[in-house]
């Protein structure tokens, strides 16, 4: 599907899941090198940029946020599948078009398009406009819907944090895994961005001239900001992580400590009790009138000496 927008002189082509055809009417109206039109047929397996003479290409990859809109389930947090936890956005950026292709609807974009056809302005009110301006307008909207999803996975560890404490370690196991999940789709989409975006940098102030600078450097100060959020929330998950092990090892020893005990105080009842059950003539204390009585209370002392003992060595 193609969305075609205007804002005064610049226009955005939005390629969602592009045929062919559709492919081969941008780049035969927009004189792009063959080489996009095969980039675009499909999904590309890194994130990079490149610089032609009359655009600038780029592509990037985003973590799939399906949390970030709408309204999410608080009563669960368990991860929503997806393929590979990624999404491609390929721009093409010339002096007064823009050009993004996506493989799937990404919500962030479309938000954006309903502004744009709004005809709010994204620029600087009274500046000279061009398509990098639209650019930096769709990037910071996309960054923006991902800092949304880092603030759920936020509230997320927050909620662990009550249920661990509460005595929900063993529920909070799978838990944990679905956010490191989350974090680690996060992480492996953003990783290169810093990358390209330096690139971009260089690439940009030539392309655009050196007033274009202040947006790019806003556009990786919204990376940054992106980044250094995932890095805390990843920052608290292992922390959480540790004390949900720590504590769940703690209980395990309580558990296997009782065991123990148990072991101890039944062995050597078990041992008296297969004496008093030896099929003999004669044995002490079995015959006497009370012999039942006698036989539990030296149970029973038994018992007393073992936990004495444990007492005495701190076991319990």
């Amino acid at each position: 599907m193609t969305r075609k927008l205007k804002y005064k002189h610049i226009t955005w082509v939005d390629l969602i899941s592009p045929s062919q055809e559709e492919i081969d009417e941008v780049v035969k109206e927009y004189k792009l090198h063959a080489l996009i039109g095969e980039e675009l047929s499909a999904p590309s397996a890194r994130s990079k940029v490149d610089v032609y003479d009359d655009f600038l290409y780029l592509i990037l990859h985003f973590p799939t946020c399906q949390m970030c809109h709408g309204e999410p389930n608080k009563k669960s947090l368990s991860k929503i599948e997806d393929e590979d936890g990624t999404q491609e956005v390929d721009f093409i950026i010339g002096k007064d078009f823009l050009i993004t292709a996506h493989y799937e609807n990404i919500d962030a974009v479309s938000e954006f398009a309903t502004i744009f056809e709004s005809q709010l302005e994204f620029g600087r009110p009274g500046k000279e406009l061009n398509a990098g301006h639209l650019f930096y307008a769709i990037i910071r909207q996309i960054y923006q819907s991902l800092e949304e999803g880092l603030e759920y996975i936020n509230d997320d560890l927050r909620q662990v944090e009550k249920n661990i404490f509460s005595g929900k370690e063993k529920e909070m196991v799978e838990v944990l895994a679905n956010i490191n999940h989350n974090l680690l789709d996060f992480r492996w989409s953003l990783k290169t961005h810093r990358e390209i975006l330096d690139s971009l940098d260089l690439a940009g102030r030539d392309f655009f001239g050196e007033k274009f600078t202040y947006f790019l450097h806003a556009i990786s100060g919204e990376y940054d900001r992106i980044w250094s959020m995932l890095e805390s929330n990843r920052e608290t998950f292992g922390e959480l992580r540790q004390t949900n092990e720590s504590l769940l090892t703690i209980k395990t020893n309580e558990i296997m400590k009782f065991f123990t005990v148990m072991a101890f105080v039944t062995l050597p009842l078990t041992v008296m009790t297969q004496m008093f059950g030896i099929n003999s003539d004669y044995l002490p204390i079995v015959n006497h009138p009370n012999g039942f009585w006698i036989i539990l209370i030296m149970m029973a002392i038994a018992v007393a000496i073992i936990f004495l003992f444990f007492r005495i060595k701190k076991w319990l």
